[in-house]
C-alpha cells in the first residue's frame, strides 16, 4: 500500500498547483493606484452622487430659495452637513454641499469617496 501513496499524494500535489496557477492573473506588472486623498475614505465624510439627471442647488434648504447652482448626474460632491424641513406637512432632509443646498431625493448617499466612485460606474 505504501508504494501507491507516493503517486497519488504527488499526483494531488501537483493538480492543486496547476489549479492555483491558472486562476492567477497578470496585470503586465502594473500596480494600479486611485488618487485617493485619506478624506476620501474617511467614516466621518459622506458622500453625495448625484441620482437626478439635473439638479438645482439652492442658496437654502427650501425649494423657494434661490436657485445658484447646478448638479449632473454621477457628479459626485462631499456633504458639508443637512437639515430635515417640512414640506406640506411632510418631513424632508437636505444636504449642505460646498456650493448650496440640495434634496435628499436627488443623491444617493455614501460612507466614502471610493464607494460613490464604485456606484457611479453603475448608475444607469
Amino acid at each position: 500500500m505504501k508504494k501507491h501513496f507516493f503517486p497519488i499524494v504527488f499526483a494531488s500535489l501537483l493538480f492543486s498547483f496547476l489549479i492555483i496557477a491558472v486562476s492567477c492573473k497578470k496585470n503586465n506588472g502594473q500596480l494600479q493606484m486611485q488618487d485617493l486623498s485619506p478624506e476620501d475614505l474617511s467614516p466621518r465624510i459622506e458622500w453625495a452622487l448625484i441620482s437626478d439627471p439635473y439638479v438645482a442647488c439652492h442658496k437654502e434648504a427650501s425649494y423657494e430659495s434661490p436657485v445658484i447652482a447646478s448638479f449632473r448626474k454621477g457628479e459626485i460632491y462631499e456633504i458639508k452637513g443637512n437639515c430635515t424641513i417640512i414640506v406640506d406637512e411632510t418631513k424632508e432632509k437636505w444636504y449642505a454641499l460646498e456650493e448650496g443646498w440640495i434634496p435628499s431625493s436627488a443623491v444617493k448617499v455614501y460612507s466614502n469617496k471610493l464607494k460613490a466612485e464604485q456606484a457611479k460606474k453603475n448608475l444607469k
